[in-house]
This record gives C-alpha cells, structure tokens and sequence, in this order.
C-alpha cells in the first residue's frame, strides 16, 4: 500500500483543527472545493505555490505550521516532476558564515525592510570587490529566515564573468526553483518575467540575485508587489534601477576588523595589539580579513607578527592576501578589465596622489585629460566601487587599491610616463598653492584671469577652499621639491602663505612648511631670506604649535640673519617674532622691551604691515601688566595708523588690525567694569572678524564677550556666544579651545 502523500495528511489534519468544512475553507481561501478535496485525497500531491499559500492564510497558519504544509506542498511538486531530490537544491542558500561581525546597521535596515508586505522589498547592496556584500545578504536570509516561510532562494549571477548569466536564464532557474511543477518556461524576457511575477504573487519569499552586471541584469526578476524581498548585490551602484533601497558597504570599522580576524583564529585573541596592526594592513576589507585570518588558522606554527611582517612590504602585500581560491588581487582584477581604457588609465594614475583623497582637477592632471572626461572616468571607477566619493565630494580609495592601482601602473607604463604625471602633477599643485595663498598676501591680492588652471581661484573664500582640501597633495608636492633640491620654489611657495597660514593657525604642519622654506634659505645662502624664513618659523612654533621658547630661539636665529642682511625690516620682525613668543609665555615685561624695539625699527623702514603689528602687542604687553590707560594709547595709535591711507597696510590687513585693536579695547572695557562699552566694542570686534572670515578670532571675539555678559549678570547671552564658540571650534579642528570652552559651560550651568 502506497503512503499517504505527506500533504493530503498535513491540509485535512490542519482544516479539521481549525473547525472548517471543505465549503469554509474553499470560502475563506478562494480556492474551489474540487481543489482541496484532491489536495486531501492525494489526487492532487503539487499544487502551485501561491494555491497553497492562499489556503494557509485563510486556515490563520504562522510559523512551524505554515512552514510544514508549504514544504509538504514542495515535495509533492517535486515527486511530480519526476527531477528526484536534487530538485529540491535548486538556487539554494550559500553557507552562512558562523564568524560574520559588524554590519549590525546595514542588517538592521535590511530587516527593517522587509516588515511591508504590501510593497515590494528590494535593496541593492553595493560596494567594492571584497567588501563582504554575499555574505551580508546571506546573513540577513538566516535572520529573516521566519519571515520568508515560502522559500529562500539565491542565483549567481556572475557579473563579473565574459558571459554573465542571461536575465532568461535567471528566470527560468527561479521559476522552477519556486515551482518545480511548471514544465515550461516561456522564451522571451518579457514573457518569462511575467510568469516569475505570477508565480511569486502573494509568497513570502526571499530572492538574493547575487554579483549583478547591469540594471537589465536584475530588472525582469524584480517582484511588481510584496510581500517577496529582493536583495540584489553588485560591485557596480546600478543607478537606474528604480524604486530600491540602496546599501553601499564600506570596510569595517577597525573594532570589528580586529573581532572578525578574532573570531577565525580565537586561540590569538591575546595578541590584540598585533591583530590591530594586521586588520590595518588588511584596511579592514572583509576578504583580506578573512584571508589573512584563514592563513594564519591553517599555519599554526605563526604567530599574529609573523603575518604582519610578511605583509608590511608594500611590494608583497597583495600577493600575500591569498589563500586557496581566495586571493584580494585576482578579486580587483575582475572589476579591473570591466573598465574602458580611460578608466583603467585614470584608476593607474590615482595611485600618484601623494594624500588620501583627490579632486576632479588634480584627477585630470595625473590623467592628462580634459575635465569632462576625467569626469566620465572617475564615474565609472565609483560605478564599479574602485573608488569612492567623500562626503565632501573628493575621490579616494582604500589602501588595498591603492597598492593594487600602483601594481598595475608600474605594469602598464612606462618608468618615464610614470615621472612625467608626477612631475606635472607637481607642478600644478604648486603653482595653484603660489596663487591661492598670494590672495592673502597685501601686496598681491586677486590674481589675473587665467593664473590658474582647471580651477577658478577667482574668490578669496575659493582660494582659502582649495588650500585646505588639497593641503595634502600640495604639502607632499612641496616635501617632494625640497627633496629634489629646488629651493627657491619652496621658498616662493612658503612666502605666498605667508599671511594665509595666520588664518588657519590650527592647521598642525605650518611648522614642517616653514622648516623647509629655512632650510632652503640656508641652502642658498641667502642671509635675508633666513630671517624672513626664520621669522616665519618662530611663529609656527610660537602660535601654531603653543612651543614660546623654540619659537624664541627661531626669532633671535631670524634676527642674526637681519643684521647680516643689514635688513632693518626684518630685524623688526625678528624682535616682534621674539616679543610674541615671550608674551606667549607669560614674560611681559621682556616681552614689552622687544615689542617697543620692534615698532622703533618697523617705524624707520616704513614697514606698512609690521608696524600695527608691534603697536598692538605693546599695547597687549601693558595690558597684562596691569597699564590699562598705557595700553588704551597703544591701540588708539594703532587705530590712527591703519586709518591712514597713507600708513595703513595694504588689504585687508588694514582691516585685521582694526579688529585686533578694537577687540582688546573692549577687553579694557570689561575690566573697568564698563559692560555696555565692552559689549558695543566687542560686537563691533566681531562684525570685523566674521567680514575677514577669520575663524580663530571670530572664537576670540565670542569667548570674551560672553565673560561680558557674565559679569553683567546676563548668563543666558553668554551660554549663547559659548555655543557658537564650541561651534567654530569644531569646524577648526580646535581640541585644545573646544575643551576650555566645555569646561566653561558646564561651569555655568
């Protein structure tokens, strides 16, 4: 006797517990009596799939239950067929792996998406090669496993192969994975992907298309309605696909680079110092990770440092990211040969960018192209996650490419192409960084039309912009000249920064830039030029770096210099340099003495610019001694000197010690008790520094207004300048500042 079909058992078993007739259910479910009738007499052991999903909404059936009497209605489709078990394996699940970590918010989403199951849920994950995108849709199917008790099916699509799958294929492998009792599966993609869309109407089913090629690669196996979730993977970002979420990966924070190595050799998790390292030298791509994981599990006679330094040689890196049939390289160089060959080109010369980022016109330097198609270029390489673009908008890559775009350049060009792009590439980024930073400079200003290319420099605020987002590149460029021994273009570089660098004091490398430009004054030997240079460098260590006593000595270095030169303007600011650093460290009185020699000497070379300069810190150095009305004389001549045409600094530099002057008057205010005074002039003192964008000031400025307002009882205004004080501070880079200003606030409330 032949056993009952394991369907028939399970539907007549559940009807007969929910107290249905045939005519009920057939009510409840629109599914005729006739049908459940041969489904219960095992007449009928295979029905389609949206039948018996029809007939487990009407009986109220979740979980387990629901689950048995689909899988029933499975087997008995596949017994149909006459295909045997091995029907039951088709597009199944990959292994989940049991040491996947992060990505905690990208499954949090996944899931997220997946609770409507009126609207069709497809995602798209994106990314990078070996950025762990399988395994992350893998791990959200485990995890929506319950919610998806239709079936969960997964295809290859091998995107990057010469012959992807065809989007027929993929439809024809679904359509008879899902319902292995249709026998014939219509030729044409239209005709294909309409059935596939009748066929999963209504399923809670999870589809993973897996290494997508194309928006047309995925398009006719997307659902028109849920409650089917579709997850599509892909190394390219496939921006025509309509409708879907998008998920694009990254490499793992370095937390959970150092818990995924962990998690595959655990009997390490000591070394965690030397597994950080590792993780960094992997920049915690998921597939290096593993990689270098694997390999070590598999050779227990290393330790964590002996991976790490077989890995730490640039050279040897990639080719020591492989075991078995993994390997990082062989995993970019499938999205390497999906690029044309402007793109393959521009993704070589990226590996030339002497910083972590880069932007479009620096990219079309190293390319040797016109904008536009740089453009298109970098398009493509951020289509296919070669790249990827910043919040800010700039281009970069992680290490691994870099490494690998550096292989390929040295493979593919010439040692005399390679030094040519250097060199232009150079060139370009400081003659822009003489242009840029001549717009501070009094005697300069804007530049004519056409002084830079590929960029417009045509705004201060443009010019202040490109200085600050390519510092980078430009600083390498200038390391790069020092080293070559071109001398006078470090120093003419270092000279248009001059008045830049007072801008962005907080910057951390006007030190390095200063001590280049003086060691190539002391490679020319050039006396005049060392003091300036000198000079320059006193107040790096002085103002920029918080170091008085080596900016003291750079200045008395600056000033033997100036007497050997027989320069007195320089002399001037050598003692003006070497005032400030003695003010800086809290000796007035000294400081006073070099600061009143510093105006004497300033003075007699009709130095427009360093005379206000060592008037104001006279006025400064009687301030802190305690001769406030000596001090207010100080900064009134200050004030008389830049409102002189005739005297006055050119620019806006006038400008800038009108607002140093009026600041420290209202400063006067406030320690005479004159609130209203000290408020007025503060607020003027602001105006001023806002009009200069000049951050560092703007924050001095609302610093003591708000002990103004504090001294005057009005501690609601003061919390309010703190917070936009805390506010440029942030923006500055300003740790030091920011942390007073916490302190000061929380003492307020």
């Amino acid at each position: 006797m032949s056993q009952e079909p394991a369907l028939a058992a399970a539907l007549r078993e559940l009807r007969t517990r929910a107290d249905l007739t045939l005519e009920q259910l057939s009510a409840a479910s629109g599914v005729s009596v006739r049908a459940i009738s041969d489904m219960e007499r095992g007449v009928s052991r295979g029905p389609q799939a949206k039948t018996v999903a029809a007939l487990a909404d009407a009986l109220h059936l979740t979980g387990a239950h629901r689950s048995a009497l689909l899988a029933a209605a499975r087997a008995g489709r596949q017994r149909g067929t006459g295909e045997g078990p091995e029907s039951a394996n088709r597009c199944p699940m990959p292994r989940r792996l049991p040491d996947f970590i992060g990505r905690r918010m990208e499954l949090d989403l996944l899931t997220a998406n997946a609770v409507d199951p009126s609207v069709a849920q497809v995602t798209l994950i994106s990314g990078s090669a070996g950025m762990g995108k399988t395994s992350l849709a893998v791990q959200a199917a485990a995890e929506l496993a319950d919610a998806q008790p239709d079936g969960q099916f997964f295809v290859d699509l091998r995107g990057m192969d010469p012959r992807p799958l065809s989007a027929l294929v993929v439809l024809e492998r679904l359509i008879r994975a899902v319902d292995p009792g249709i026998t014939s599966v219509p030729k044409s993609v239209d005709a294909a992907s309409a059935l596939w869309r009748s066929v999963i109407d209504g399923l809670r089913v999870m589809v993973i298309l897996d290494n997508a090629a194309s928006e047309g690669h995925v398009r006719p196996a997307l659902p028109a309605a849920g409650p089917a979730v579709v997850l599509v993977t892909s190394r390219r970002t496939l921006p025509g696909l309509e409708a879907v979420r998008r998920i694009a990966l990254e490499p793992l924070p370095p937390e959970f680079g150092v818990g995924m190595l962990a998690g595959i050799v655990p009997d390490r998790s000591a070394q965690l110092s030397a597994l950080s390292r590792l993780a960094d030298l992997c920049a915690n791509v998921p597939l290096a990770l593993r990689i270098a994981g694997n390999r070590l599990a598999s050779r227990p006679g290393w330790t964590v440092e002996d991976l790490v330094a077989r890995l730490a040689a640039e050279e040897r890196r990639l080719d020591g990211l492989a075991v078995g049939d993994l390997s990082v390289k062989a995993a970019f160089e499938l999205s390497y040969r999906q690029l044309s060959g402007v793109g393959r080109r521009m993704f070589r010369r990226l590996a030339l960018v002497p910083g972590s980022s880069t932007g479009t016109p620096l990219a079309a330097v190293l390319a040797d192209e016109p904008l536009a198609i740089t453009e298109a270029a970098l398009d493509e390489l951020l289509d296919l996650g070669l790249v990827q673009q910043n919040r800010d908008g700039r281009i970069s890559f992680n290490e691994l490419l870099r490494l690998y775009a550096g292989a390929q350049l040295r493979r593919e060009e010439s040692a005399a192409d390679r030094a040519s792009a250097t060199l232009a590439a150079r060139d370009w980024l400081l003659d822009t960084a003489v242009v840029a930073g001549r717009w501070y400079e009094p005697e300069f200003g804007a530049p004519p039309s056409g002084s830079t290319r590929l960029v417009e420099l045509d705004t201060a605020d443009a010019a202040r912009n490109w200085l600050t987002d390519e510092a980078e590149n430009w600083l390498a460029a200038l390391r790069a000249s020092a080293a070559d021994g071109n001398h006078r273009r470090v120093v003419e570089v270092a000279d248009s920064l001059h008045w830049f660098s007072d801008l962005w004091a907080h910057w951390g490398y006007w030190d390095e830039v200063f001590t280049l430009s003086a060691q190539a004054a002391d490679r020319l030997d050039d006396d005049l030029l060392r003091a300036t240079h000198r000079g320059y460098l006193a107040w790096a260590h002085t103002v920029a770096l918080g170091d008085p006593a080596e900016g003291f000595r750079q200045a008395e270095l600056a000033h033997r210099h100036a007497l050997r030169a027989g320069d007195v303007g320089q002399q001037g600011w050598a003692r003006l340099y070497g005032g400030w650093a003695r003010w800086s460290a809290g000796e007035h009185a000294a400081a006073l003495a070099l600061a009143t020699e510093a105006a004497g000497l300033l003075r007699a070379a009709r130095d427009r610019e360093g005379l206000p300069q060592a008037l104001g810190m006279i006025g400064n150095c009687r301030r802190d001694l305690g001769r406030h009305q000596e001090a207010i004389d100080a900064y009134e001549e200050v004030l008389r000197v830049v409102r002189q045409p005739e005297d006055a600094p050119l620019g806006r530099l006038a400008r800038m010690a009108e607002m140093a002057v009026t600041r420290e008057i209202a400063y006067l205010h406030h320690q005479l008790g004159r609130w209203r005074e000290a408020i007025d002039m503060g607020t003027a003192a602001l105006g001023m520094a806002r009009e200069l964008d000049h951050s560092r000031q703007v924050a001095v400025v609302l610093s003591r207004r708000a002990e103004v307002y504090v001294s005057s009882g009005d501690t609601a205004a003061a919390v309010a300048d703190l917070r936009a004080v805390e506010r440029v501070q942030r923006e500055t880079d300003d740790e030091a500042g920011l942390r007073r200003t916490r302190r000061r606030l929380a003492e307020l409330r």
